[in-house]
């Protein structure tokens, strides 16, 4: 299960002191002057390492949006659990600099991003060019959809017992019985969804057309025992 210690890691001031700027971003004189770390930093949200574990390290990036001029930058976050961890992300980090350097030879060429680096935890927010910083970082890591059974059964569990459920089930009476039950779904960050600790998000599939689905879902907090928040979600199948 997920914990909800305090870490003293001042990713803060990783941020203020080792921004990494795609050369795209830097050539565009993006988001380049450190007032501008300043007020990326100030307005972080809460991250809080997953299992109880402690950040030992990171690697922040202000990515480009493979347009020119650009109309957003993403703003990615590698977290390392242990410096053995933050030395493998270091290696992949210098492999796609020098993928880029080698790319990065006219401005009508399209160049290589830092999706993907090496991390434990990996979140990304998007910056639109001219507006305000990111206060939600979304989790993107592949594991965050590894949600022991225990964990999930108990999650689906409170989810069916609760009345924001049963508010929703109750409007659908002609639900097609293909689209299954809750399922829980993924684990979700304080950082993305404000709440003090780890969440599990379960799912619960509204509608289906063979292309487009439709949902609710809703935030467990499986220490307090409670659905804390839901939202809508939709999602395009292929």
């Amino acid at each position: 299960m997920a914990g909800d210690n305090k870490d003293s890691f001042d990713l803060r001031a990783e941020l203020k002191a080792g921004l990494i700027l795609h050369p795209r971003v830097t050539h565009q004189g993006l988001w380049t002057r450190p007032q501008d770390r300043e007020r990326l930093a100030e307005a972080l949200p809460r991250f809080i390492p997953f299992g109880g574990k402690h950040y030992a390290a990171c690697i922040w990036i202000l990515d480009w949006d493979h347009r020119l001029p650009s109309r957003h930058m993403v703003v990615r976050l590698a977290l390392y659990y242990s410096e053995v961890a933050h030395e493998a992300g270091q290696r992949t980090l210098k492999e796609r600099h020098d993928r880029i350097a080698r790319e990065d030879l006219f401005p009508e060429f399209d160049v290589a991003d830092f999706a993907g680096i090496i991390a434990d935890e990996t979140y990304e927010a998007e910056l639109e060019v001219g507006g305000a910083p990111p206060s939600k970082f979304r989790l993107s890591s592949q594991w965050k959809r590894d949600v022991r059974d225990t964990d999930g059964r108990k999650a689906e569990a409170i989810v069916r017992q609760s009345e924001d459920f049963k508010k929703v089930a109750s409007t659908m009476t002609e639900r097609a019985t293909g689209l299954g039950d809750l399922e829980a779904a993924e684990w979700a960050s304080p950082s993305e969804t404000g709440h003090e600790r780890w969440g599990i998000e379960v799912w619960y599939l509204r509608s289906f057309n063979g292309m487009v689905g439709e949902g609710t879902a809703f935030l467990v907090d499986l220490e307090a025992g409670r659905v804390i928040s839901q939202r809508e979600f939709q999602f395009r199948a292929g």
